[in-house]
């Protein structure tokens, strides 16, 4: 989903990040904070692992041909934690969590000019966003609950990307920091067999990482997006979940516009259908899996711009197991894969759409995650 993660919770992951509908844990307050009435008092600990692979081939007139294909494999460590607490009216809850991020670091330069003349640079681009959650949900007496919470931001970034003037960024890769905020809103309903649920969240608006102004046209905001689902339950153990979203990126100048009318990304909108099954198979034993699928934002005019934020993945394959040691404690490992993809740049866009053309990414992923919930 553009950079943003499949999420930050064991139990939310096993099932490709459906659930909407369906809560389970206090990562729930930033996925519909609404859904929250239906939870005990918990805590929540998660550690998520990821390991991505990223094959560039730049060709074209601009692209650096005299070192090969470039490769970068990268592993991030995700830390998060979440906590719920019924209250006499309603239901608190929150956490900090890590919901995307992005990062490369090639070998060598992707284009023959930093190559040659600008120190190897052009190769390299790190992004990091940590994200508090508060949020507070109320169930109405004909049976609908509502949610909303407020959500602020602290975010990292560095690179030696390319400029419009064909030279690299005169921060060369330090980091710059960032502040940003934003709300979300949700509603819930369930029945016996069967619960609706819906969240929006705003657009994240953020600080400008002023560093990097020579790059940077606009603060690396976060899009508006919209997450509507359903559960059912098939047997009264075995529960299906059906999930849609929507993510704006095009109204987002930094990552929505084109490059040389605003200095963006040209990065389109996005659609997901997530599908998750989960059996409950003992009191103690769960398990889970899911699929995902959602386009890249990523144009075929743009991959050569693209190739320092390469989300070209649209298939995502999840499963996991959860063990309740008893009433208080219980632990979860889930894991994801996103098949090997590619795109190639047709050179259809702008200048380095066209200078960039013939030029491939692959990529693929993989990645576990490791909970611990505690209930009292």
């Amino acid at each position: 989903e553009g950079i943003f993660l499949m999420g930050n919770d064991a139990i939310q992951l096993g099932r490709a990040s459906s659930g909407v509908a369906s809560p389970r844990s206090s990562y729930w307050s930033y996925m519909n904070p609404a859904s929250m009435v239906d939870l005990e008092r918990r805590m929540d600990i998660n550690l998520y692992a990821i390991s991505d692979t990223f094959k560039l081939k730049p060709r074209g007139v601009l692209g650096n041909r005299l070192d090969g294909d470039l490769v970068s494999d990268e592993f991030f460590m995700v830390p998060s934690t979440g906590i719920i607490l019924p209250l006499k009216k309603g239901t608190l809850g929150g956490g900090i969590f890590a919901p995307c991020g992005s990062g490369v670091e090639y070998p060598h330069s992707r284009n023959i000019i930093s190559r040659l003349f600008s120190g190897n640079g052009d190769r390299r681009l790190a992004y990091q966003h940590v994200r508090g959650v508060l949020a507070y949900a109320r169930e109405l007496d004909n049976g609908w609950a509502l949610g909303a919470g407020l959500h602020l931001s602290v975010s990292r970034f560095r690179t030696d990307h390319l400029t419009l003037g064909l030279s690299t960024a005169s921060y060369d890769n330090q980091w710059d920091t960032a502040f940003g905020a934003g709300v979300s809103v949700g509603a819930y309903r369930h029945w016996d067999r069967f619960a609706v649920g819906a969240s929006y969240m705003s657009r994240h608006w953020s600080s400008g990482m002023d560093k990097y102004d020579d790059l940077l046209s606009a603060p690396l905001d976060m899009p508006r997006s919209l997450q509507a689902g359903i559960a059912y339950k098939l047997m009264p153990t075995l529960e299906l979940t059906v999930d849609y979203k929507w993510l704006q990126w095009r109204r987002v100048r930094s990552y929505g516009s084109p490059i040389f009318r605003g200095g963006g990304f040209g990065w389109t909108n996005q659609n997901s259908v997530k599908l998750g099954l989960e059996w409950q198979a003992t009191p103690k034993w769960t398990f889970m899996t899911g699929y995902a699928y959602n386009n890249t934002p990523i144009r075929s005019n743009g991959v050569f711009l693209a190739s320092l934020t390469p989300v070209i993945f649209e298939h995502h394959i999840t499963g996991g197991v959860s063990f309740a040691i008893n009433e208080k404690h219980a632990v979860h490992l889930t894991g994801g894969w996103a098949p090997k993809t590619s795109m190639k740049e047709n050179g259809d866009g702008d200048l380095l759409s066209l200078l960039g053309k013939g030029t491939e990414i692959e990529a693929s992923a993989i990645s576990a995650l490791l909970g611990y919930t505690y209930k009292w």
